[in-house]
């Protein structure tokens, strides 16, 4: 990146604001982010967390061996073009990846042979075992185990400003995500989220205040409305599914009934916010939750 990059970038939200910051009542505000240098020690990430005055609920999952011994195969597979890793046993004992070597001759033909293993003893898992310990990707294997035991990736601090987000009804205003918005309630929890993100290596979450101006209001409303009917077309597909072949657990059923509570309230705060209109969302979302209910009640009887 060219050295007056960043202060380009700096000159531009700059310039974003000055065009936001002089209308009416602060309606919400925009966000994006970028993670840079992001792997962070689990004590340090709580402490982060804490100090922002974050609620613990939103941190992610704690590392775990399983996680750090896959995440491992993961990280040390790329960039390999003629060794493979491979599952070769999970149970509630062990795990074991086996690294194999693959080989083509002259005729086209494809061979593999295993060249070395690689155990998870759940019940000792402070160290990996190998029957061979110096082969190169093994000892690339057990060094990303040893760091990732007690590190966070930059994928599981994402994870988590996104379930921060979503408890904040926020909305993405990209296909493809990347930039969101959040309405004014959760004005507060948003800017001790920026606190937070800016104590994780070089990251940092910029936030564009956004106050009231008929365009505003027209072009956020639109984007809740159309994130809110994203989401219901994909329930309603789920629960469709459901009346065919019901799940075999009745948690699963009840999950969806907190998930169109969820939705309701997301609703209804767009509409004291945005005005976004919202009642056939909730005809929609009370038709999926007399099908659910009475799915429950079937599996009751």
């Amino acid at each position: 990146m060219p050295p007056h990059s960043h202060r380009e970038n700096r000159m531009s939200l700059d310039l974003i604001r000055s065009y936001t910051l002089n209308a009416g009542r602060h309606v919400g505000d925009l966000l994006w982010w970028t993670l840079t240098d992001a792997r962070i020690t689990r004590s340090l990430l709580e402490s982060v967390w804490a100090n922002a005055g974050l609620a613990a609920g939103l941190l992610p999952e704690p590392p775990t061996p399983e996680k750090a011994l896959k995440t491992a195969v993961r990280e040390s597979q790329v960039g390999q073009h003629d060794h493979l890793l491979r599952l070769g046993k999970e149970d509630e004992d062990e795990i074991v990846f086996a690294v194999m070597v693959e080989a083509r001759d002259s005729a086209g033909n494809v061979s593999l042979t295993q060249e070395a293993r690689v155990r998870l003893d759940r019940h000792a898992p402070a160290k990996l075992d190998s029957d061979r310990p110096g082969h190169d990707l093994v000892v690339s294997i057990s060094t990303a185990y040893d760091r990732l035991l007690t590190t966070h990736t930059a994928d599981d601090v994402r994870r988590a400003l996104v379930k921060t987000l979503n408890c904040c009804a926020a909305v993405t205003l990209r296909e493809n995500g990347g930039v969101y918005w959040v309405p004014a309630p959760y004005a507060e929890t948003l800017r001790q989220l920026q606190r937070a993100v800016s104590n994780i290596g070089a990251s940092r979450l910029d936030v564009v205040p956004i106050h009231a101006s008929a365009e505003a209001t027209a072009a956020l409303g639109h984007a809740a409305r159309t994130s809110i009917d994203e989401e219901i077309s994909v329930l309603r597909a789920e629960i469709e599914g459901f009346l065919i072949a019901p799940p075999e657990r009745a948690s699963t059923l009840a999950r969806r009934l907190e998930t169109f509570e969820a939705l309701r309230s997301k609703a209804r705060l767009y509409h004291t916010v945005l005005q976004v209109q919202v009642q056939d969302l909730e005809t929609a979302l009370n038709k999926l939750t007399l099908q659910v209910e009475g799915l429950l009640q079937t599996k009751a009887a």
